[in-house]
């Protein structure tokens, strides 16, 4: 055994519940309360780690990512976050061009409303960059991507009618033509891809996962790490929907695996993204006239999630614009009808969850329907406004509003849509941004949405996300006291993962 003592712990049994010691013994905490009392569970001969008053909080578990598609951007795509002009873009496309040999180009991150263009980058300027290698070059919530004249030479004529070929841009389903051109990853590419992911979260102190497994061999990647003890992190994977009827044929359902590898929910898509104007909108974009996309007809989502509910799975539904919402809340609501037990056994989420008027999140919090939030869209869309109007605006992004109803909250990054760092999230679900000021989350809830409130949304919260006697010892020492003011400023100075101390 040994006792860590002298510490700040924020406990997570509730929000405001502290501690100032614990005892961990085989990987799990086995005490929890005063120094004193904590040496004397031990006993005089335990070691002991003397924390001089550091605040401890148990692991970070983020919701909501795409850690295996980080990772891979990590070794092979140019990262365009930031980009401030089409100068700068087509700038880091060149350098990226010129430094790496395989037979795609890979890019993603950039915001055209961001841009000092205020527009997409054309493919005759990425012909520029890369007249012969295809080159994809991708919006940063995944939703919109240019291609140059080399990736159009390789699909065919009806693909290339899908978006629009005279520009290059493409939007949701038009663009997986393709990512599938793009090979994948070797199985030790794929494993070398989990692991810088892995090595980034940890930084941070996000000591727990929940990604989507966008291709099958992400799965792979991640069971191969586990068998061999390799894999550095808990993680929750969440097959596309249309997977999981064969999942269900091997037995395999959400919750099958063990604390350290495990199946989650199944992910359906209700809809695209504000900035590419594909969230569907229950009355029009300001600038287009038109509401958005809609991915799946109403009745046949319906029918579908209470199908693969009663297969055994979770539903886990992206719904960003207000009108996806609510397809997603009813298809959900009937799912629910089909069983006997209510949500807080089947724990149904609805990821993202941007527009909320008040009649939905009313109904989402009657059911007990999980908000999978990712805080930072906050502090990157701050164009929404624009996008929906001002008094639309209104609705975005209610955290408070929603927690104090109550709804399940979970918290999340979307990585690489958003920047994977703990401190970065928290930040945003507390102060959130000049454009949408109000709503903010407290600190203690922020820090409960981002342990306890992300484990509930992963079938994990039995044994991870608090600190507290039978939970499994992962936990962060912060570099100071967490306070509204400084929690984009905070360092994870120490990281445990089954009580073992890793960096």
């Amino acid at each position: 055994m040994t006792v860590f003592c002298n510490a700040s712990v924020r406990t997570m049994i509730t929000p405001t519940d502290r501690a100032e010691a614990f005892v961990i013994a085989d990987g799990k905490f086995v005490f929890v309360g005063s120094t004193a009392d904590a040496q004397a569970f031990a006993g005089t001969d335990a070691p002991a780690v003397d924390l001089a008053g550091k605040t401890v909080v148990p692991g970070f578990c983020d919701s909501h990512l795409h850690l295996f598609m980080f990772g891979a951007g990590l070794l092979r795509t140019a990262n365009l976050m930031g980009s401030a002009s089409l100068e700068e873009l087509l700038s880091r496309l060149a350098d990226h061009a010129a430094h790496y040999d395989g037979p795609f180009l890979l890019a993603r991150g950039f915001d055209q409303s961001k841009l000092h263009e205020k527009r997409f980058p054309t493919r005759a300027e990425l012909d520029a960059i890369s007249p012969t290698r295809p080159l994809f070059v991708t919006r940063v919530c995944g939703h919109a991507m240019v291609v140059n004249s080399a990736a159009l030479a390789l699909v065919t004529e009806a693909e290339r009618t899908a978006g629009d070929p005279e520009s290059g841009l493409y939007t949701e389903t038009a663009i997986t033509p393709f990512y599938t051109l793009v090979p994948p990853l070797t199985e030790t590419e794929g494993e070398n891809a989990v692991l810088r992911a892995c090595a980034v979260a940890l930084k941070t102190g996000i000591t727990s996962i929940g990604t989507l497994l966008d291709t099958p061999e992400q799965l792979g990647a991640y069971t191969r790490l586990h068998r061999r003890g390799q894999l550095p992190i808990r993680v929750t994977g969440m097959p596309p929907q249309t997977s999981c009827d064969t999942l269900h044929a091997h037995g395999i359902g959400t919750t099958f695996g063990d604390a350290w590898l495990k199946l989650g929910g199944a992910k359906f898509f209700s809809d695209g993204s504000l900035g590419a104007y594909t969230a569907l909108m229950a009355e029009p974009y300001d600038a287009t006239g038109e509401c958005g996309t809609r991915i799946y007809d109403p009745e046949v989502l319906k029918a579908r999630c209470a199908e693969l509910q009663a297969k055994g799975f979770q539903i886990v539904i992206h719904a960003i614009g207000d009108q996806a919402v609510r397809e997603s809340l009813e298809a959900i609501e009937f799912a629910l009808s089909q069983s006997e037990q209510d949500n807080t056994f089947h724990r149904h989420r609805i990821e993202h969850v941007s527009l909320l008027p008040p009649d939905l999140l009313e109904r989402m919090a009657k059911q007990k329907i999980i908000a999978a939030i990712q805080p930072q869209f906050v502090t990157s869309d701050t164009w929404t406004g624009e996008r929906v109007g001002d008094e639309r605006a209104k609705q975005a992004y209610p955290f408070e509003a929603m927690r104090a109803a109550g709804i399940p909250l979970a918290l999340g990054s979307d990585c690489p849509v958003e920047t994977l760092d703990a401190f970065l999230c928290l930040h945003a679900a507390v102060n959130r941004h000049p454009w949408s000021p109000e709503g903010g989350l407290s600190v203690d809830d922020a820090l409960y949405g981002y342990t306890v409130g992300s484990h509930y949304a992963l079938h994990n919260d039995q044994y991870l996300g608090r600190i507290a006697p039978g939970y499994l010892a992962d936990f962060v020492v912060l570099s100071d006291a967490p306070t509204a003011e400084n929690l984009i400023a905070l360092k994870a100075e120490q990281v445990y993962v089954a009580g073992q101390k890793v960096g």
